[in-house]
């Protein structure tokens, strides 16, 4: 198959308006580049569930902003420095670095694969993971739009209130069927998605989703998991700073991530 006929292909079934034959077999994991696209498959996956784990959410600092000093006008939300979610202990050894995007299917699809034995490791003590989001499916020519930054900073303010694990889990249930559907990007829908967490929806956290405080940082995520980690897409998880690819895909996560606390 050309390049091209593979593109065409990929961007069908990313829009919708592939045929049935086509749709029919998705691909288990879209890895979307810059400006381009390729299909890749994962294999060994966990069972999927969300482990309920109460949890305590490390937010990163923030610098204040435009608007963020006294005054007796309505301030927006200071500016966030980064955009990461740190769970588990800073003692623990093996560490695990995750950069994902909200409105890209294969992340859904892995993080219901692996997150139960994340969160358990977390919980444990013996591993501390770092959630951070990126904005590549907006950046994609096949999707664009907004919804990545907008779902992922919404994410980050639940985490800010405690509700980090419960509020990813139930943006990544309301992602659309295809990526280039950009539900995400209004605020109200992020809103609306908190309403089924007890307690989530406040006017602090309203005000933090329409605020977008987190934006900046989550672009800057983005360039940082291409020229720094080296991801060539997302999901892209990485412990102790080896990533998980094809190399080692030959085992199921759960138990590559076993191998890795039994080393450090």
């Amino acid at each position: 198959m050309t390049d091209e006929r593979w593109e065409n292909g990929l961007r069908e079934v990313m829009t919708g308006t592939a045929g049935a034959a086509r749709v029919a077999a998705p691909p288990t994991d879209v890895i979307l580049r810059r400006g381009r696209s390729a299909v890749r498959k994962r294999n060994g996956l966990a069972g999927s569930g969300v482990l309920g784990i109460v949890a305590a959410a490390v937010i990163a600092g923030t610098a204040l902003g435009p608007g963020a000093s006294g005054g007796t006008s309505p301030a927006r939300r200071p500016v966030a420095a980064e955009a990461v979610v740190t769970m588990g202990s800073a003692a623990a050894k093996t560490k695990i670095v995750i950069y994902d995007d909200y409105r890209c299917p294969p992340c859904k699809q892995i993080d219901a694969g692996i997150s139960s034995t994340i969160q358990k490791e977390a919980a444990s003590g013996l591993v501390q993971v770092e959630y951070r989001p990126v904005n590549l499916v907006d950046r994609n020519s096949a999707t664009g739009g907004t919804g990545s930054v907008v779902a992922g900073n919404a994410v980050q303010c639940a985490a800010e209130r405690g509700d980090f694990y419960a509020y990813r889990a139930a943006v990544f249930a309301h992602q659309p069927q295809t990526a280039a559907d950009d539900v995400f990007k209004s605020p109200a829908q992020l809103v609306s998605i908190a309403k089924t967490i007890p307690g989530l929806v406040t006017a602090e956290f309203v005000k933090c989703v329409d605020d977008l405080p987190y934006a900046a940082a989550i672009k800057r995520n983005y360039d940082a998991a291409v020229d720094i980690a080296r991801c060539a897409g997302v999901p892209c998880i990485s412990v102790d700073g080896q990533q998980w690819t094809n190399q080692n895909q030959g085992q199921s996560f759960d138990s590559w991530l076993m191998q890795k606390i039994a080393a450090s």
